[in-house]
């Protein structure tokens, strides 16, 4: 894939993104000029891109788009439900054409089909008469290529070219001299022509009514040129023509399909791959990073310069103290690069947040819900994994709130809500952790509706349900298979949503929870890492071996006498600061024999583990670092148990252990 169209599918997501917000403001309030000047400059950058390249059926789209968002700026046109939903059509289809293009550098094959339906749809908004845009109908209807090639002076000789004509139908929009284009000298820059028509595309009126301003023109031609180097010409104006390649075996039949409409012979430029991963980062960043490699470059120079002075006999003493301070110096440096490293990777959830007002106007839309839906928090910034592994978790938890949670606005009414109901979606710093939160002041979640949907699943035996508090009754909405819907549908009933949501998170370094209070709302709220690049751990001694416990988890390190820690049936607990914990032994969970005799004081690490406290017992305690952590691949990468391993100063290989799943 060049480099021009990696930039175009960049600023078409971009500008996709804006046209989406601004027309989902526009629909909030429709007198508002701002959103409705940024949405018409959005989507005319993105059809002068189009432009550039052969994908002529999202042109088309686009221009009709275009057209009809003139018409609203104009007061032609009445801005309404109906027309927001054409044009988020159009540009919903214009994403899904840039993802096939940013994996196959083209257009799938039906765009031809769906841009034209598009421009129709939009253009039927309109109340004056457009100028006619190609249709199916139009490439339906071949005939004129037959009379065309019947009216040239040598039709025998057409039928014998060693390559396919190029029939051309070239429809010039009324208004087409005040875009800057003069179509007949577009059509003398069509090579190779052997045959030409001219029509009037509607009847002329009394020679005292015509417009010398409005073209109304059909131009209708044959060449025998390469059917590329005719694209070309007609690049900037793909939505008013069409083109056929005139198969030459058949004498009373065109074939091949209408300009870019993606059938066989018919390339575009890309090579096929996917898109490149493309990071945009403040300039100060870069410069920030460009300084302390600077910084490096000087250190490694007086480490140098004391290497040196070992080999001139110099005093080991002062040699060793100037090593001391290089190692300090670089130490420092280090830490200072992987802070800006961070930041260099570090987006605000605004650009994650952004896709979710659509998702829920849309879903809200489908199950006839009214949804008063708001986002805070889109500043805070976290890894840019994190941002962008959490789309599909969010979007299963909104869709959650809308179909679960949201009432019918009737029974809102009747119980003294308001009519709509208010979904927040909300980002926050705690700590060196990210929370996000979705809140709904909906019908809530009844704990014995869970318990019900879970026996009849399977998920629980009726024994364990009945010993169950009310949350974790909750928490079964995160089994797997768990759903309380009563049909499958395309939104639901499918058992598969919440735990894939868990999965998801916990794939990131993160936990979830739900808190919920029935007829009052419910709130799942997400705990997640700033950054899953580098890694805080504590190695623990476990014999002669080395384990990692990510820090993020622990609470505290303690010493706990052997007495004090009480067998409780098959297991064994311990009192710390007044609560009661469980003990569980590292050696136990990794399946390994301990060796020696049993300590007089137990070495303890408190951790979180799920919503619960536990203390896990090892040989000691080492050092806390910063590790490049690498997931495990190949036949060990399911293994479980251990989140990845990285490598000590010594090149032996640690293990991060993940200590909740060894203990479930």
């Amino acid at each position: 894939m060049d480099d021009l169209l990696q930039h175009f599918i960049v600023e078409a997501h971009e500008l996709i993104q804006q046209a989406t917000d601004d027309l989902l403001a526009l629909e909030r309030s429709p007198q508002a000029t701002a959103p409705m000047d940024s949405a018409f400059r959005a989507v005319h950058t993105l059809k002068g891109s189009v432009g550039l390249f052969d994908f002529a059926p999202m042109g088309i789209a686009l221009h009709a788009a275009e057209d009809l968002l003139g018409a609203l700026r104009e007061k032609r046109a009445g801005i309404d439900s109906h027309v927001i939903d054409s044009l988020l059509a159009c540009i919903g289809q214009a994403e899904r054409w840039v993802a096939v293009i940013e994996q196959t550098g083209q257009l799938p094959p039906d765009a031809a089909e769906e841009g034209y339906r598009l421009a129709r749809a939009l253009r039927s908004q309109l109340d004056d008469d457009p100028a006619p845009a190609p249709d199916a109908a139009l490439q339906a209807d071949l005939g004129w290529i037959e009379d065309l090639m019947a009216q040239a002076r040598d039709p025998a000789a057409l039928r014998v070219q060693d390559r396919p004509l190029v029939a051309i139908r070239y429809t010039p929009r009324a208004d087409c001299f005040f875009a800057g284009d003069d179509p007949m000298a577009l059509l003398r820059s069509v090579p190779d022509l052997v045959a030409v028509r001219l029509s009037a595309r509607d009847p002329w009126p009394p020679a005292a009514e015509i417009d010398p301003f409005s073209c109304n023109l059909r131009i209708e031609a044959l060449s025998s040129a390469e059917l590329d180097r005719i694209k070309a010409v007609f690049r900037f104006v793909p939505d008013q023509v069409t083109l056929h390649e005139v198969a030459q075996a058949v004498q009373n039949q065109a074939s091949v399909a209408a300009f870019n409409g993606g059938g066989a012979g018919v390339a575009t430029g890309g090579t096929g791959g996917a898109g490149a991963r493309m990071l945009r980062v403040d300039a100060s960043r870069i410069d920030r990073l460009a300084d302390l490699v600077g910084e490096m470059v000087i250190a490694k120079n007086a480490l140098a310069h004391l290497a040196g002075q070992f080999d001139e006999g110099l005093d080991r003493k002062h040699v060793s103290q100037g090593l001391l301070a290089s190692q300090a110096a670089i130490e420092r440096l280090v830490a200072e690069l992987h802070g800006a490293v961070m930041d260099v990777r570090m987006m605000p959830m605004r650009d994650i947040f952004r896709r979710f007002p659509r998702a829920v106007r849309d879903l809200a839309g489908q199950l006839d819900r009214a949804i008063d839906f708001s986002m805070e928090g889109e500043e805070v910034e976290a890894d840019k994994a994190v941002v962008e592994g959490l789309f599909e978790p969010l979007l299963h938890i909104l869709r959650n709130a809308i179909g679960h949670g949201a009432e019918p606005d009737r029974l809102r009414l009747e119980t003294g809500k308001p009519a709509k109901t208010r979904i927040v979606l909300r980002a926050y710093r705690s700590g060196d952790r990210v929370t996000v939160e979705v809140e709904d002041d909906g019908r809530g979640i009844d704990p014995a509706a869970i318990r019900e949907a879970a026996r009849q699943r399977g998920i629980a035996s009726g024994d364990e349900l009945g010993r169950m508090s009310d949350a974790d009754a909750i928490d079964l909405i995160f089994a797997p298979g768990f759903s309380t819907a009563s049909e499958v549908t395309d939104l639901s009933g499918r058992g598969v949503g919440m735990d894939a949501v868990r999965s998801a998170v916990e794939r990131l370094g993160g936990q979830v929870s739900v808190r919920s209070l029935p007829g009052h709302g419910t709130t799942i709220r997400l705990s997640l890492p700033l950054t899953i690049v580098m890694t805080k751990v504590m190695a623990v001694r476990l014999g002669r071996e080395l384990y990692g416990i990510p820090l993020d988890g622990i609470i505290e390190t303690a010493f706990v006498p052997a007495s004090q820690v009480l067998p409780v049936r098959d297991a064994e607990a311990f009192v710390w600061r007044d609560r009661t914990l469980p003990l569980v032994r590292l050696a136990d969970l990794l399946g390994i024999q301990a060796l020696g005799e049993a300590p007089q004081r137990v070495k303890v690490v408190v951790m979180v583990a799920g919503d619960e406290l536990v203390g896990v017992a090892v040989d000691g305690f080492a050092e806390r670092m910063d590790v490049l952590m690498r997931p495990m691949t190949g036949i060990l990468a399911n293994m479980p148990g251990v989140m990845g391993t990285t490598l000590l100063g010594d090149g032996s290989v640690l293990m991060i252990l993940d200590i909740p799943e060894l203990i479930g």
